[in-house]
């Protein structure tokens, strides 16, 4: 069995009876392929990046599921189909999952927190932002050195 994740994005102006329904489709889709569901994650509606058939916002969606290729080709042809999917793209997370060995480790994304965003988020880009300083500085002495050479 293989792990994939798809995150699509569907019609933000939907009502919510219809949001359900394209839910229950696509989470449908995988489990009458033999693949099971691990996480269904709707992120809310957010702008998006350049319109998509006319819409500028959308509701996006991150599902993680277990199956075979064939789950892939069926759930990604469903929805091609399905109006309300505005944007999808699966990839691919592991070729061989195996479900206990998931269970017994710990997650591997850490649980964003407002409060920790503060100082520690900035303690860690301006020490990125050194490190790139450095590096662009050792850049433009080689730059130098070869307009000086040739």
């Amino acid at each position: 069995m293989r792990k994939y994740e798809t995150f699509f994005i569907m019609d933000p102006d939907l009502p919510d009876e219809m949001n359900q329904a394209a839910d229950e489709r696509v989470k449908g889709v995988v489990a009458s392929q033999g693949g099971t569901v691990l996480s269904y994650e709707p992120w809310g509606k957010n702008k998006l990046a350049y319109p998509v058939k006319k819409r500028t916002r959308g509701l996006y969606v991150l599902m993680a599921y277990t199956g075979g290729p064939a789950l892939v080709a069926e759930l990604e042809r469903i929805m091609r189909l399905d109006e309300r999917i505005l944007k999808f793209i699966t990839v691919k997370l592991d070729d061989r999952f195996d479900p206990a060995k998931e269970e017994a480790r710990p997650s591997e994304r850490p649980a964003f927190h407002e409060e920790e965003s503060g100082a520690g988020a900035t303690a860690d880009s301006s020490e990125d932002a050194d490190e790139e300083g450095e590096e662009a500085a050792d850049f433009s002495d080689q730059d130098d050195e070869e307009e000086k050479s040739g």
